[in-house]
């Protein structure tokens, strides 16, 4: 009995779900989408397909006003989702095929062996990995600069200063650092002075 119910359910097309429309289709008027279907049944003829959709007119006119609607924005989105859902929808024959040629022992060594390299990389897909390394490598000044600058805020004594640097390095350093200072000033300009009132 159940068995019957679904048979009479099935086979009543009042009861069969409606394809919907994608949403750059559903943005479509009506005469449009007929436009978009269309172009697919006259293998892209857009003359045709307007004319299918209900448009009239001379040839020219024709040719003017399906230039103008296949050129919206709307309507290229449109046909950009509808080639997509066919694709998809394609997708099983076209894995027929490949599965067939790569069966067929009658088919060339070559065909058999494209048909195995189709199937194999869309289910193992070639993964690229890059690997960048960042090296800086400082030169003697800038290390001796920023060791200058660690034992200044540390203050440390002269005598520290001394050991690292040496007699004559010590003052070869801090014409380094004055320079450097000298140009970062350069750079962020003079300090201004100005009076402010704090503002609750």
């Amino acid at each position: 009995m159940a068995l019957k119910a679904y048979r009479k359910i099935f086979k009543d097309p009042s009861r069969d779900p409606v394809p919907e429309r994608g949403p750059a289709m559903a943005a479509l008027p009506p005469k449009w989408q007929a436009c978009v279907d269309a172009l697919f049944l006259t293998n892209g003829d857009q003359t045709k397909s307007i004319t299918i959709a209900g448009y009239k007119g001379k040839r020219e006119s024709l040719k003017v006003m399906a230039h103008r609607i296949f050129h919206d924005d709307r309507v290229r989105l449109a046909i950009r989702e509808e080639c997509a859902k066919r694709i998809d929808v394609s997708e099983p024959e076209l894995m027929a095929q490949t599965f067939g040629i790569l069966r067929n022992v009658g088919e060339s060594a070559r065909d058999r062996l494209n048909a195995i390299a189709m199937v194999w990389n869309r289910a193992n897909p070639i993964l690229h990995k890059t690997k960048i390394e960042v090296e800086h490598v400082l030169t003697d000044d800038e290390r001796d600069i920023r060791h200058w600058r660690a034992l200044k805020k540390l203050g440390a004594p002269e005598s520290a200063f001394l050991a690292r640097f040496g007699v004559n390095g010590c003052a070869r350093v801090a014409m380094l650092v004055e320079e450097q200072e000298a140009k970062q000033r350069e750079i962020e300009g003079p300090m201004i002075d100005a009076e402010y009132e704090a503002v609750e």
